[in-house]
């Protein structure tokens, strides 16, 4: 058995359940479309490895292992089917699918980063990030790239936007984790921001530049 099959399991449960009560074998073979006998071997299987409690007559339960590791996979998933929608513009009922394909190939690493591109909106999905701190409700708070002053230099963190066109359209300039910008002139709050990324150098209004978060290279 794949461990994709044991996590659609554990997903599943988790959907049926919200993380608490019991659901019965049959439930889980309708809504996974396969036998009751193949759902009686995965939950023995799911048992024996800690992720299920499974009581005769009555159902299986995730245990505190299972649980997060559901919750783990499902944020993988809502994680890459936001990735897909607002970034890729690919429509939902096909992000969707494709979403369920990615949630058990894809990294941890590779989520923290596509977490970092596309920041977090909702708390629940940044939580298997590398950067979450719970004192700080969400990701690491770093510098807005428009809150700079002229001449100083920092390194992408993240992006964080509610507008997913601004994200894309950065992402297309070359605005992403890892790479060095500098603010090269910051005249008013609220004027445009001219800042160079790599031999790059772009005229952003504030609210763009206000989407890139950045470790300052003096901290």
């Amino acid at each position: 058995m794949t461990s994709g099959s044991r996590e659609d399991y554990l997903i599943e449960i988790l959907r049926l359940t919200n993380g608490e009560g019991k659901v019965k074998n049959q439930e889980l073979a309708e809504r996974l479309n396969v036998s009751p006998a193949s759902v009686s071997e995965m939950i023995k299987v799911l048992s024996n490895e800690g992720y299920v409690k499974y009581t005769k007559y009555v159902g299986a339960e995730l245990t505190e292992a299972g649980l997060e590791y559901a919750r783990q996979i499902r944020r993988k998933h809502d994680l890459m089917e936001r990735f897909l929608t607002d970034v890729l513009d690919v429509d939902p009922i096909t992000a969707h699918e494709e979403a369920h394909k990615m949630e058990h190939a894809i990294s941890d690493e590779s989520a923290q980063r596509i977490c970092r591109i596309i920041g977090s909106p909702d708390n629940e999905d940044c939580k298997h990030c590398e950067e979450y701190d719970p004192a700080k409700e969400g990701c690491r708070v770093d510098t807005k790239l428009s809150d700079l002053e002229s001449g100083e230099t920092g390194l992408i963190s993240h992006l964080r936007s509610t507008v997913p066109s601004i994200v894309k359209r950065l992402i297309s300039m070359g605005f992403v984790p890892g790479r060095e910008v500098c603010m090269d002139s910051n005249i008013s709050k609220a004027g445009p921001k001219v800042v160079s990324v790599g031999n790059a150098t772009f005229a952003l209004d504030s609210e763009t530049a206000a989407s890139v978060f950045v470790s300052k290279s003096d901290e």
